[in-house]
């Protein structure tokens, strides 16, 4: 395969955040809390978090988000496919 398939979107510095770790006084984690915040509401695109703890924080809300995600559209599923099967047999049932 051509590299130049893979990389076809060119990536813009505005786009990019790195949050550093530097631990200049005792709020640092605080400090790295904001910068992610910063980063998220400039719309970044690309997000590279160098604290290991706020890293692992970040990932576990991204796996609980992805989780609730899921659930709502298999549960959307399943109250279309209910309310489909339930709206026929109550047809059927009521018939005289």
């Amino acid at each position: 395969m051509d590299n130049k398939f893979l990389f076809h979107r060119e990536l813009h510095p505005s786009k990019v955040a790195i949050i550093r770790e530097v631990y200049d006084n005792e709020n640092s984690h605080e400090t790295f809390e904001l910068e992610l915040e910063r980063a998220l509401e400039a719309g970044c695109s690309i997000i590279f978090v160098e604290p290991s703890r706020l890293g692992d924080e970040t990932a576990r809300w991204i796996a609980v988000g992805n989780c609730l995600h899921k659930t709502a559209v298999l549960s959307g599923i399943g109250a279309i496919a209910t309310g489909r099967y339930c709206l026929n047999t109550l047809f059927a049932s009521c018939k005289v």
